[in-house]
C-alpha cells in the first residue's frame, strides 16, 4: 500500500465518522492509555486534538507506520506496539480506556475472529470503549455485470475510481471466489471479462487504491459472522453507512463498552 493518500472514504475514516466519535470519547480520562488497532492517521490526530497523551498505536508493519504518520497534521509522542494483533492484544489484558478500528476485520482469517474479538474485550479496562467500523455482507453481493456496465458509463476519475475498487473488489459477486478479496485473481479475471475500454482504465487505475497480491477476508455472509462479534462487551451505539455511498447497506459503525466492575 504505497498510495495510501489516493484512497477515500469510506475506505479511510470520514469527516462525518470522525465528527460521530468525538462526542463519545470526550468522556475518558484524557490521561488513560488509548489504542488504535493500525496506524490511521485520522484518529491518530483525532486523539491528539482530544487532548489524549497516552495513545497506543497497534501495528506490524513499520514501513506502514512511517508513511502513514506522513500523512499526519501533527505529530506527538505515541508508543508503538509492533506486532500482529493476535500476538500483542493479549498482552495488553485490561489496560486501554478506548480502542479505535477502521476496518480492521478484513485483516484477520474467519478462523481467528472470535479470538481476535475476545481480545479486544480482554484488552479494554471495565467501562472501556471499542469503536469499530465494519464491512458486512448482510444479502446477497452484486453482480458483476452490472458493475462492468455501470462503470463503462462513468467518467474516470479518483472518485470513482475508489468507487470502483470499493463495489468490484468488497462487495461483488467475485467474493464468491473463496468469500476472501484476493486482489490478484481479480484482476486476472476482470482482465479477462471486462470488454469495454472504459473499465480496462478503471481496473488499472484501481491498482494503485487496491493492489494486486493482497488478500482480505471479506465475503461471508453477515449472519456467518455476527456470533462472534464482540459478544462480550455490550452495543451501545451502532449506525448505518450513508445511502450515496458505496457500502451502503453493509457498513456499520459500532460502538461497543465493557461493562464497568
Amino acid at each position: 500500500m504505497k498510495q495510501w493518500d489516493l484512497v477515500l472514504p469510506p475506505s479511510r475514516p470520514s469527516a462525518h465518522q470522525i465528527a460521530a466519535l468525538r462526542p463519545h470519547i470526550c468522556c475518558i480520562d484524557r490521561e488513560k492509555p488509548v489504542a488504535i488497532l493500525g496506524s490511521t492517521p485520522e484518529f491518530r490526530d483525532l486523539l491528539f486534538e482530544c487532548g489524549f497523551t497516552n495513545v497506543h498505536i497497534l501495528e506490524r508493519n513499520l514501513t506502514f507506520l512511517s508513511s502513514m504518520s506522513d500523512l499526519r497534521v501533527y505529530s506527538n509522542p505515541e508508543t508503538i506496539i509492533h506486532g500482529d494483533w493476535l500476538d500483542t492484544l493479549p498482552e495488553s489484558r485490561g489496560r486501554f480506556a478506548l480502542i479505535l478500528s477502521d476496518l480492521t476485520s478484513g485483516n484477520i482469517p474467519y478462523e481467528d475472529r472470535p479470538r481476535f474479538y475476545d481480545d479486544i474485550s480482554n484488552a479494554l479496562m471495565p467501562g472501556g470503549l471499542f469503536c469499530d467500523k465494519i464491512l458486512t455482507h448482510p444479502g446477497p453481493h452484486i453482480p458483476i455485470n452490472i458493475l462492468l456496465q455501470r462503470y463503462s458509463d462513468l467518467p474516470l476519475n479518483l472518485l470513482h475510481i475508489n468507487n470502483f475498487s470499493s463495489e468490484v473488489f468488497f462487495c461483488s459477486e467475485l467474493l464468491n471466489h473463496n468469500q476472501t478479496v484476493d486482489s490478484t485473481l481479480f484482476y486476472q479475471i476482470l482482465d479477462e471479462r471486462a470488454k469495454h475500454p472504459r473499465v480496462h482504465a478503471f481496473t488499472a487505475k484501481a491498482k494503485s487504491i487496491t493492489p494486486p497480491g493482497f488478500v482480505w477476508w471479506y465475503g461471508r455472509p453477515w449472519s456467518e459472522l455476527k456470533p462472534s462479534y464482540c459478544p462480550r462487551i455490550t452495543l451501545c451505539y451502532e449506525a448505518d453507512e450513508d445511502s450515496g455511498s458505496p457500502y451502503a447497506g453493509r457498513l456499520k459503525y459500532c460502538h461497543f463498552q465493557r461493562r464497568a466492575q
